[in-house]
C-alpha cells in the first residue's frame, strides 16, 4: 500500500508534461544582455488583462550537475558566445512521473531559472519575488505550465521561478566529505544569487527580494529562515502550506537511507566514498525509480513517503546550509529576521481522503502516525501517546467512514502543528513582524483539486491558494470577469505582491482587500482569507494544544505560548 496523496501529487506533476507551450501566437522575440551573455526571449501579454510581459525561460543560473558532479555542489556557468534561446522551458530535474507511460523524467541538467517581467528597464527597480516550486521535495518545476506568472507580474513584480535537484539526486546525505546533502537546497542559493548579479537587467532590485514556496517550497523557505547561507539574499519570505518541522521536510537517517539504496542497486559499500561512486555510476533514472521503491506504508502515515529529505550537515569543509536541528535553530533564534508571512489552507489532506479505505491498516499501526522527530523509544510511551491521539481524532478505532477526522489528522501531522509551533517560537525573538493566515476559500480555482478533478471531498485543498496566484496554463483556465473567483485573483495577488514591495500585505485597503491584517505576535493572530476575510486568533486551537502536549520534551520553555 502506498500513500495515495503522494501518487496524486506525482500524477498532477505528470499531467502538466502534457500541457502545450504557452507562448501565445501573437509574441515576439526581445533580447537582453547580462554578465554572461546576450538571452532571447518572448514579449507577451497577460491572459488576464493583457498587460505587456517579458519572458525568458531556461536560463542557466548554474553549471549543469552531471557526471561526477551529480551530488555535489553547483558550480558557477560559464559565459556564452552569441544568443542563448530563452525562449522555452528547460528540462525538469529527474523525478518519477506516473502519467503518460513515463515512470521517471527530466534531467540531471536541470539547474534553470524562468525569468517574467512587465519591465526590461535596468532602472525600473521593481520587487522581486523567487518561486520555489513543491512536490514533496521529489517532484515537480517552475515551469509555467502550473505556475503561470500572469497574475502576478500584472502587479508590478518581476517574478523568477527555480528549478533545483529533487530526490536522490538533490538529497543524497552520507552525512561526510562524500555526500554532505542538501545540494537542492544549495541550488535554490545558487538561485537567489543569480538573482542578486542579474536581475536588474530585468528591470529588477536586488536589494527587494522576497522568496516563497508552497509545500516542500514553502518548508525550504522556512529553511531559509534559519540558513546562514541564506542571510542576506531576501529582504522578505513567504511560506505556504510548508514548515521544516515535518516529518516530510527532514531525514534524521539520511546515512542509513543512502546505504539502503545502494544495497537496493547491488552496491555493497563498504564507506561512503565507495558508495557515492558506485553510485554515480548508475543511471539518474535507476537511482529515482529505485529510491521510490524503499518506502512503505508505515512510513507514510507521519509523512515519509520519500527516504531522501533535508538532513542536518557536519563541517567537512564546504558551505553548511542547515548547521544544526531546524528545533535547535528556532528555539535558539538563528533565525534571518525579515518580514514573514506565513499559513496554511483549510482542509489540507483532502486530497488524502480516499486513504481512510486503510482504516483496518492504520488501527493496526496507529504509531505509525507520530512524528520522526519525538524520537519515541520507550514502548509503553509510544502506546500511550498513540491511544491519546487516536481518541481525540476518532474516539477509539477508525472506521472507513471518519473521512473528516482522518483529513484534519493528516493536515495537522503535515502542516498545523509544525506550522503554528515554528512561529509562535519565531514571533518570540523577531523584531520583524510575522503575518499568519489560513486560507479557506473554497472557489472555482482549487489548484490541485481543479488538475484531479477531485469531487468526493469538498474542502480547502493543499495548494489550492496557489490557483489564485498563478496562471495555470495546463488549464488554460481563467476566472471569468467579475466572479467572486476572479475577486479573489485580485486579492490574493494585490496582498503577495504588496508584501514584496512594502513587507506589508495591506498598506492600504481596496476594493477586494478590505481587512487590515495584523502582526502575528505570541497571541496567535491571523488572518481568515475567504470572501469576507477577517482577523481571529488561534487558529485549530484545541488541535494544536493537543500536539503541544506532545511536544513539550521538545518545546521546553516555549510551551507556555500556547496557554
Amino acid at each position: 500500500m502506498k500513500n495515495r496523496g503522494i501518487e496524486l501529487v506525482v500524477a498532477i506533476f505528470g499531467l502538466a508534461l502534457l500541457a502545450q507551450n504557452a507562448n501565445g501566437a501573437d509574441s515576439t522575440t526581445v533580447e537582453v544582455t547580462i554578465p554572461k551573455g546576450t538571452l532571447q526571449g518572448l514579449e507577451t501579454q497577460t491572459v488576464l488583462n493583457g498587460v505587456t510581459m517579458y519572458s525568458f525561460k531556461g536560463v542557466r543560473y548554474a553549471a549543469p550537475a552531471t557526471g561526477t558532479r551529480k551530488f555535489s555542489v553547483a558550480e558557477e556557468v560559464e559565459a556564452w558566445d552569441g544568443v542563448y534561446d530563452a525562449t522555452q522551458h528547460g528540462s525538469r530535474c529527474t523525478q518519477l512521473c506516473i502519467p503518460a507511460f513515463r515512470p521517471v523524467i527530466g534531467s540531471d541538467d536541470c539547474l534553470f531559472v524562468n525569468v517574467y517581467t512587465p519591465s526590461l528597464d535596468d532602472c525600473a527597480s521593481l520587487p522581486v519575488m523567487i518561486w520555489f516550486h513543491g512536490g514533496d521535495f521529489n517532484f515537480g518545476s517552475g515551469n509555467s505550465d502550473i505556475y503561470g506568472p500572469d497574475y502576478l507580474v500584472e502587479n508590478g513584480v518581476v517574478l523568477v521561478t527555480v528549478n533545483y535537484r529533487l530526490g536522490p539526486i538533490g538529497f543524497l546525505s552520507t552525512r561526510d566529505a562524500a555526500a554532505p546533502g542538501n545540494v537542492g537546497l544549495k541550488d535554490q542559493v545558487a538561485a537567489m544569487q543569480w538573482v542578486q548579479e542579474n536581475i536588474v537587467h530585468f528591470g529588477g532590485d536586488p536589494s527587494l527580494v522576497t522568496i516563497f514556496g508552497d509545500a516542500a517550497g514553502g518548508g525550504s523557505v522556512q529553511y531559509h529562515m534559519l540558513s546562514p547561507l541564506s542571510s542576506g539574499l531576501f529582504k522578505y519570505a513567504i511560506a505556504q502550506s510548508g514548515t521544516c518541522l515535518a516529518t516530510w521536510a527532514i531525514s534524521y537517517n539520511s546515512t542509513a537511507s543512502s546505504f539502503a539504496l545502494g544495497k537496493a542497486l547491488g552496491i555493497n559499500a563498504t564507506d561512503s566514498t565507495e558508495l557515492v561512486n558506485g553510485l554515480l555510476n548508475v543511471n539518474s533514472s535507476t537511482i529515482v525509480q529505485t529510491a521510490f521503491n524503499l518506502g512503505t506504508a508505515r512510513d507514510a502515515m507521519s509523512g515519509a513517503s520519500f527516504m531522501f529529505r533535508p538532513t542536518v550537515e557536519v563541517d567537512v569543509g564546504q558551505d553548511i546550509f542547515l548547521p544544526a536541528d531546524p528545533w535547535l535553530l528556532l528555539k535558539n533564534g538563528e533565525i534571518n529576521d525579515v518580514p514573514y508571512m506565513m499559513g496554511f489552507n483549510l482542509n489540507e489532506s483532502v486530497i488524502s481522503a480516499n486513504g481512510i479505505r486503510n482504516a483496518a491498516f492504520f488501527n493496526n499501526n496507529f504509531d505509525a502516525f507520530l512524528p520522526i522527530d519525538l524520537n519515541l523509544t520507550n514502548k509503553a510511551e509510544i502506546s500511550k501517546i498513540s491511544k491519546k491521539v487516536q481518541n481525540f481524532y476518532f474516539h477509539g478505532n477508525i472506521s472507513t467512514k471518519d473521512v473528516l477526522p482522518y483529513i484534519q489528522l493528516k493536515s495537522d501531522i503535515y502542516f498545523t502543528y509544525g506550522t503554528e509551533m515554528s512561529l509562535r517560537i519565531m514571533a518570540s525573538y523577531m523584531v520583524n513582524p510575522i503575518y499568519h493566515y489560513l486560507f479557506s476559500y473554497d472557489g472555482g480555482l482549487g489548484f490541485f483539486k481543479k488538475f484531479l478533478n477531485v469531487s468526493l471531498t469538498s474542502g480547502v485543498a493543499h495548494g489550492d491558494e496557489t490557483g489564485y496566484l498563478f496562471y495555470p496554463a495546463a488549464l488554460g483556465v481563467t476566472p471569468a470577469a467579475g466572479s467572486t473567483d476572479e475577486k479573489m485573483v485580485y486579492a490574493m495577488t494585490r496582498m503577495w505582491t504588496d508584501f514584496a514591495k512594502y513587507g506589508n500585505p495591506t498598506p492600504e485597503l481596496s476594493t477586494n482587500v478590505t481587512t487590515a491584517w495584523e502582526d502575528m505576535t505570541t497571541k496567535g493572530n491571523f488572518l481568515k482569507i475567504n470572501s469576507t476575510s477577517s482577523m481571529s486568533s488561534k487558529v485549530f486551537n484545541s488541535r494544536v494544544k493537543l500536539w503541544v502536549s506532545i511536544y513539550k520534551h521538545i518545546l521546553g520553555n516555549f510551551a507556555y505560548l500556547f496557554d
